[in-house]
């Protein structure tokens, strides 16, 4: 290496690096959801309940009427010996 070359190499490290730069992003999405559901329901239950502690309730509802339309909901509930929860979810659409 030439004496010079070192000046030089002193000289670059000594300066002030200053930067600039931009940044920019384009997404495009696009999103289809398909539900396809099958529900059938057969429930015979018998009940005889004292309570003393946790209770947990949900109670939901839902109403179709006409042509093209669907209302659904659920509700669901879990006890044990330390906490209750319950929780519900509803969908309706129409075309």
């Amino acid at each position: 290496m030439i004496i010079s070359d070192l000046s030089y190499l002193e000289n670059i490290a000594e300066e002030e690096v200053v930067g600039a730069g931009s940044f920019s992003a384009f997404k495009n999405v696009a999103i289809t959801v398909d539900i396809f559901e099958s529900i059938q329901v057969q429930k015979d239950v018998q009940s005889n309940v004292t309570i003393s502690g946790n209770l947990a309730t949900a109670e939901s509802g839902a109403d179709a009427f006409g042509n093209n339309t669907l209302a659904e909901s659920f509700a669901f509930t879990y006890t044990d010996e330390g906490s209750s929860s319950s929780n519900a979810f509803s969908l309706s659409a129409t075309l």
